[in-house]
């Protein structure tokens, strides 16, 4: 619902101010400016995330946030939301990210190391699998940008190099130990890639901006104020398999 809702309101917007959106009229794609007029109505009059992790005390310091997953309420280290913060700013600031909603980045795939995976967290109950997926310092997590970008000449004022630019680097891996986001190669279709070999995928969290924000961020001497959620899927493992074959 909320994806189709902002694809309503980028069709409707675009379409008045700059006429056909894209040559190919695939409803799933839109142009560069496209993205850009529809983000400016998200961060205006958006709508929040469901169940938003309660996390800004940990931009003052607090060690730990109260989070929730199938109902089953836990502590969690705030490391998991000043650094997920990081990623996204290191993602806006190289370029393989430039807004916080849908149709470019808004979810994150957790990943784990895979021979800790078999030897620590393979066999855990699912409702606790998530909270202690948390505590490792190890996680990773693997972003997908560009979500519904399309590199066409006509309604944008900027050149396609760097529109290739941002759809190149839309896979991108974060850690949770401090390291700097690791940008992936891209995969030669434009589709989103899997974790690297060494890493096991499961489960993930969501992200959005919007003025009624639990977070933010500075960017450019501007606020970016955004949710995070834990509230999407059931934990169940993602395949790279699939990532590989459909831009996710």
């Amino acid at each position: 619902m909320k994806t189709a809702l902002i694809v309503i309101a980028i069709a409707m917007l675009t379409g008045l101010s700059y006429g056909q959106e894209m040559p190919d009229s695939d409803p799933w794609y839109f142009s560069a400016e496209g993205i850009r007029t529809a983000y400016r109505y998200q961060q205006s009059f958006g709508e929040r995330l469901r169940s938003p992790v309660r996390g800004r005390d940990c931009l003052l310091g607090k060690q730990r946030f109260a989070g929730s997953f199938r109902s089953k309420n836990f502590s969690a280290p705030c490391r998991f939301v000043t650094e997920t913060i990081r990623h996204i700013k290191e993602m806006l600031v190289a370029g393989a990210a430039r807004y916080l909603f849908p149709l470019d980045a808004d979810h994150a795939h957790l990943a784990i190391p895979l021979e800790l995976w078999e030897k620590k967290y393979r066999w855990l109950p699912k409702d606790t699998l998530l909270s202690a997926l948390l505590e490792e310092p190890t996680l990773a997590a693997l972003y997908h940008t560009a979500e519904h970008l399309i590199v066409v000449d006509g309604n944008t004022e900027e050149g396609n190099e760097e529109i290739k630019k941002w759809k190149e680097r839309r896979n991108v891996l974060g850690f949770y130990d401090g390291r700097p986001i690791q940008i992936l190669p891209p995969d030669p279709r434009g589709f989103g890639v899997g974790a690297p070999a060494s890493y096991y995928t499961v489960g993930g969290f969501a992200f959005l901006a919007s003025p009624g924000g639990e977070l933010s961020l500075f960017m450019d001497g501007k606020a970016i104020v955004f949710d995070i959620s834990l509230d999407i899927g059931d934990g169940e493992p993602l395949p790279d398999a699939a990532l590989k074959t459909a831009a996710n």
